[in-house]
């Protein structure tokens, strides 16, 4: 990750940038001034400092680092990147919650057959229906076990929100909220109609992604 820009390297051997806590250490718990990080979110376009639009992300959606799954990351990328090198404009947050809704993700084997929260990766993006095939959007990385490389990344000016452990257990009506009144969505209807066409003249998620890859551009960081 460092090699390829996708993390920070470590300057500070007192307060390191970020650290991996030893074999033993099972439970999320990071010190003062630290976040749990994964290194999928990485591979998938977040480091720190972390740019606005990461952090309207946390805001908007009341989460932290650890609700993000990789998917949602590379989704937050693939627009930022869409909107810079296709549209000629910063990321547009109208337009992303023109495109989004957020849900919850949860899984298998609660109580009584239903279905229960997860401790990290609880916030999921989904396609609103009115836009289907007019986003390229499908992800089709397998994320298994993504979980499971974890590691402390300090959290620099509290960019990002503090960790607290939390888990999402229920989705916000909020989430579901997209842009309001016609004059709002008349202003975004250029902007979606270029990503239309993108995605009709075959622009893929993944192609944004291997793009921004190879030459080096973290489109979460600031």
């Amino acid at each position: 990750l460092v090699a390829g820009g996708q993390l920070s390297g470590i300057t500070d051997e007192v307060k390191p940038e970020w650290f991996v806590p030893a074999s033993s250490h099972r439970v999320l718990n990071p010190p003062e001034g630290y976040v749990v990080s994964f290194v999928r979110l990485h591979e998938r376009g977040f480091n720190v400092p972390t740019n606005w639009f990461m952090r309207a992300l946390c805001f908007y959606y009341g989460v932290e680092l650890h609700n993000f799954a990789p998917n949602v990351v590379s989704q937050a990328a693939t627009f930022i990147a869409i909107c810079k090198g296709f549209l000629g404009v910063e990321a547009h947050w109208d337009l992303w919650v023109h495109f989004f809704r957020g849900e919850l993700h949860t899984v298998a084997g609660g109580a009584r057959g239903l279905r229960r929260p997860v401790r990290v990766g609880g916030l999921t993006f989904v396609m609103r229906e009115n836009c289907k095939d007019q986003y390229p959007c499908t992800m089709t990385t397998n994320n298994a076990d993504w979980e499971k490389s974890w590691f402390y990344l300090r959290n620099d000016g509290d960019r990002l929100p503090a960790y607290t452990g939390k888990v999402l257990t229920e989705r916000p009506e909020g989430w579901r909220y997209g842009v309001s009144g016609p004059e709002q969505r008349e202003k975004l209807a250029p902007l979606a109609a270029v990503v239309r066409s993108l995605a009709e003249l075959g622009l893929t998620a993944t192609a944004v992604i291997v793009n921004f890859h190879r030459r080096r551009v973290v489109p979460l960081m600031e």
